[in-house]
Formats: structure tokens, sequence, C-alpha cells
């Protein structure tokens, strides 16, 4: 891979991984596939894709495609900046497994629930367990832009 495409990458990396990091402690602004079904919504509308800017759904899948393509396809000697990338890969790969496949379901199933005028011993479990997967999804979001940023700084090697 050459500097330019390396720089590029590794540009559209920073940005999209701290985008995705930053996003996540704000909770209605999760940048990743899904994000809509976990925003409740009281009145019952849906949500406009112009106004939410539908295209935030492309930020997370593109912090990790180019996480992975930077840990496959980095320059062969930089040993310290290529497990920097793995890392920055597989913390990122979290964060989207952890909002598809734990905090999306657990909100449908809260959502789906009646309304009462004290929550259920299975509500209080659901909100418990989707606060932890909160906090995972959003340490592994933070660790992976870290790794990145930690990557992008290190002096490139001469060959």
């Amino acid at each position: 891979m050459n500097r330019t495409i390396e720089s590029a990458l590794r540009f559209l990396n920073l940005t999209s991984a701290g985008l995705l990091a930053g996003s996540l402690g704000f909770g209605e602004a999760a940048l990743v596939p899904g994000w809509k079904d976990e925003v409740p919504r009281e009145d019952g509308r849906s949500l406009d894709p112009i106004k939410t800017a539908a295209w935030f759904d492309a930020i997370g899948p593109v912090a990790l495609g180019t996480a992975v393509t930077l840990a496959i396809a980095a320059p062969r000697g930089a040993r310290v900046r290529r497990v920097l990338d793995s890392a920055s890969a597989v913390a990122l790969a979290g964060v989207l497994a952890a909002t598809i496949m734990v905090t999306v379901p657990i909100n449908k199933e809260l959502e789906a629930q009646p309304a009462t005028d004290y929550p259920s011993d299975r509500s209080q479990s659901l909100v418990k367990s989707w606060g932890r997967a909160h906090a995972v999804r959003t340490s592994l979001g933070i660790g992976a832009f870290v790794c990145a940023v930690a990557a992008s700084n290190l002096p490139r090697q001469a060959k």
C-alpha cells in the first residue's frame, strides 16, 4: 500500500472512529446500523430520514472497514502499528455486534411491553442489561479510537 492510500485510510478511520466513539456517549446519536431503532419516540411518529441524516448508518461500518483494511494491508515492519490497527478493528466489530445483537433487540422488547404504573421485574432486568451493553460498546468505541490515534501517530519506518 502506498503512503497516499494509507494516509487517506488513516484519515477516514480516525474521523469515523472518532465520530462513532463520541456519539455513543450521547444516547440518541449512536452512529451505527440500527441506531434509529434505539431512539424511543413517545409521540409514535417515525423518524424523518432527511432530518436525522440516515447516512449516519454508514459511519460504524466505514470505521470497521478502514480498520480491517489497515490491519491487513499496512506496510510490513511496523509490528506495533499492525497490532494497534488489529485491536481497533476488533473493538469496532464489538461495537457493531453489541448494537445490532444486544441493545437494539432489548429496545424493541422494552417498547413492545404495555404501559404500567410500576415497572415489572423483567423490564428492570432489561434496562440493567441495556445499560451494561451500552457501557461495554462505549468502552469498545473509545478504545478503538485510542488505538487508531496511537497507530496513526507512530513514526513510519524507513524501508
